[in-house]
């Protein structure tokens, strides 16, 4: 569960705590999802899991009645995952999100109802406004931004502005400046080989 403190710590970052951090409709989603990854996909011992597979199926289906918000269990979603407003929002299962994700409301990700088979695939740090919709086997890059009522159905480089419909790239991720860059192949020199990033 050390994700879902990763994405209690992005809604404190942004002035959320106390009671509203526990009232906030948005994190009890979170938390359902967060419960039901870990029963469905994580698989703990069975004397553990068997009674919370009614917890988790409870929690998943008020979300989903009351809440309009269903993010499936299947789903892979990195830590500090934030949706600003509960409301319209589905995950699909077999779709990932990195980490530090921030959603609106009415936002889906799921399959495509043209007979394109996958889920989308999202990198790290990606916001995707009010109304947005991303179908197929598409990937979504570190740092993209995808605006809202957009309709996302081919990739998205990193750095990216989207919108429209279909969506089209506005804005692109600014060139690093040959000192960032130099600055940046020296920080990979420094890499110990073998370590890993951490994702």
């Amino acid at each position: 569960m050390s994700r879902f403190t990763e994405d209690l710590a992005r809604y404190r970052a942004r002035g959320v705590t106390g009671v509203n951090l526990l009232l906030h409709p948005a994190v009890w989603a979170i938390a359902s999802y967060r419960l039901s990854h870990w029963v469905y996909v994580d698989r703990p011992m069975a004397l553990v899991r068997i009674p919370l597979k009614l917890v988790a199926l409870l929690t998943q289906k008020f979300c989903v009645v009351f809440m309009e918000m269903d993010i499936d269990a299947q789903a892979t979603i990195g830590g500090g995952f934030y949706i600003g407003h509960i409301g319209g929002v589905h995950i699909n299962p077999g779709a990932v999100l990195g980490r530090n994700c921030d959603l609106a409301h009415r936002v889906t990700i799921g399959a495509s109802a043209m007979g394109r088979a996958g889920i989308p695939v999202l990198g790290d740090e990606v916001y995707i406004g009010t109304g947005a919709t991303l179908v197929g086997k598409i990937r979504v890059g570190d740092g993209a931004k995808i605006a809202a009522n957009t309709l996302v159905m081919s990739n998205v480089p990193a750095g990216a502005t989207v919108m429209g419909v279909p969506g089209r790239i506005i804005m692109r991720a600014r060139a690093a400046t040959p000192v960032a860059a130099a600055a940046s192949d020296t920080d990979k020199l420094e890499v110990p080989v073998g370590s890993q990033d951490g994702r």
